[in-house]
């Protein structure tokens, strides 16, 4: 059975990150400018929120990213 490459490397672009005090109080848009990724959601208490470039990051909230391919 033959398995695709692509896959294991979406896998790899893919973290959870914590919002730390550089990021708690900037806007979503502001933090994937800055560090060139994706936000596809932010995990906040018991929330699942689908960000808004407007969406204020609060401390210890969760981000689902997606990094740029460096390969690309």
């Amino acid at each position: 059975m033959e398995t695709s490459d692509l896959k294991n490397t979406d896998i790899k672009e893919i973290a959870e990150v914590f919002v730390d005090k550089r990021y708690a109080g900037k806007a979503v848009g502001e933090m994937e400018e800055t560090q060139q990724i994706t936000i596809f959601l932010v995990l906040r208490d018991d929330l699942s929120v689908l960000p808004q470039k407007n969406t204020i990051l609060k401390l210890n909230d969760i981000v689902i990213i997606r990094e740029p391919d460096a390969s690309l």
